[in-house]
């Protein structure tokens, strides 16, 4: 798995939980840590456990913006 950013709760997970029906065109992931925070991402109906889907998943959960302060998701 890929290097991965923080939650919003502060912790960086050690691993992300996709939730969702197999080959879904829209699923969510959330982290191991707190499980209060879920991204929904566009999954582009890759199986259940493939390693595109993580891919995804691991995309979406670093860029997903995490509030003020987040100067990699300023907002214009």
């Amino acid at each position: 798995m890929g290097e991965l950013k923080p939650c919003p709760c502060g912790k960086i997970p050690s691993e992300l939980h996709i939730i969702g029906e197999d080959r879904q065109k829209w699923q969510y992931v959330s982290g191991g840590c707190c499980s209060t925070w879920e991204i929904e991402f566009r999954s582009f109906y890759n199986p259940t456990g493939s390693e595109e889907l993580m891919e995804l998943a691991i995309e979406a959960w670093n860029n997903a913006p995490r509030g003020e302060g987040d100067d990699d998701n300023e907002r214009a």
